[in-house]
């Protein structure tokens, strides 16, 4: 798969090439036009036809070959905006199907900086250097039972940094209506309102992992109401957070073939993350793909890091999902890189 960087390079020089056969599609037209006039002119001999009125003609008709051409978009007035342009991606076929897991299509962009047919590996954060652990310090994780791991597992030293704020049975609705939630054995936290939890703690960045519990239900109000919480739940934190704090929307993490829950299957997870991804590029957040370190070649949970009941993730897991949480992180000159790291800045 090509890099962030190759895709790129790559949009860039398929705009160019685009802009330059318009150019040429456009005056061979104009040279057409003129040609038929020119022929109609002499073989005809036309009583009375002057030069004025075929060349008028021949302008009006490249004026409006002209304007039926699209015209190549360019410029950014944004990062989300910027990050869309740049990474190109598709899901859908043009007959509106699923594709397959291993292909990929050309991203669509609109003129008012939205994203049609997005593919969620395309637009994710690329790997950008490792930062230390203390990056976590001023970080707050919100999530399911999913991020639950994070204090019940001995494996990973997540919680010892980030404040992990992960409850069971929880979605996007329950955020927005900031309702009361247990956040687990682990936590050593009393039931506490969700919303109004994480705007206290006063975080730097915020991760959010919520979709397993939504998407039990195999419907699509159930799939379209979860969409239209979670777009409100990113609106409302970044109101009540500012544009300061970087917030960063995790794929819902895949689940191996045949769980019992109906509606958690690797069509649909992978045709939500699309929608996320896209979500997360026009509200200016981050979109993290776990599937990158989750997946097996199918899109499935991977079968050694899969609990029993095939949903959640065993111990062995959350260490590979801290590491990669290190190594996909936004550019920033605060950042405490690892020496090694492509931004590494020795203490002065």
């Amino acid at each position: 798969m090509p890099t962030y960087r190759e895709f790129r390079e790559q949009v860039r020089r398929r705009k160019r090439k685009r802009a330059l056969r318009r150019a040429l599609i456009f005056v061979v037209v104009v040279a057409a036009v003129l040609a038929a006039a020119y022929g109609a002119i002499r073989l005809f001999g036309l009583p009375g036809a002057d030069k004025s009125q075929s060349t008028a003609q021949s302008e009006s008709t490249a004026q409006s070959t002209s304007q039926s051409q699209p015209v190549p978009e360019s410029g950014s007035t944004s990062q989300s905006e910027s990050t869309s342009q740049s990474q190109p991606a598709a899901s859908l076929t043009a007959q509106g199907e699923t594709a397959a897991w291993d292909t990929m299509q050309p991203l669509e962009k609109t003129l008012d900086q939205t994203v049609n047919s997005p593919d969620f590996r395309l637009l994710a954060v690329p790997e950008n250097g490792q930062v230390d652990m203390k990056y976590f310090d001023r970080t707050a994780i919100l999530g399911d039972s999913v991020s639950q791991g994070w204090n019940v597992f001995g494996t990973s030293d997540m919680k010892e940094h980030a404040f992990v704020c992960a409850y069971k049975n929880i979605g996007p609705s329950q955020v927005v209506n900031n309702e009361v939630a247990d956040p687990g054995d682990g936590s050593g936290r009393e039931p506490e309102a969700i919303f109004d939890t994480i705007i206290n703690s006063n975080p730097k960045r915020l991760y959010i992992l919520l979709g397993t519990n939504a998407l039990v239900r195999n419907d699509d109000a159930a799939e379209q109401s979860y969409l239209a919480y979670y777009s409100q739940m990113l609106d409302k934190f970044r109101e009540a957070l500012g544009s300061e704090v970087a917030i960063y929307v995790q794929s819902v993490t895949p689940v191996r073939p045949g769980v019992s829950q109906p509606g958690l299957y690797r069509e649909r997870i992978q045709r939500v993350n699309n929608e996320l991804a896209k979500m997360a590029v026009e509200k200016g957040c981050y979109f993290i793909n776990l599937h990158d370190v989750l997946s097996d070649e199918n899109g499935d949970l991977r079968e050694d890091l899969a609990a029993a009941d095939g949903v959640h993730l065993n111990e062995k897991a959350y260490p590979l999902l801290r590491d990669y949480l290190t190594t996909h992180t936004v550019y920033n000159p605060e950042n405490p890189y690892l020496e090694g790291s492509p931004y590494y800045k020795a203490a002065e």
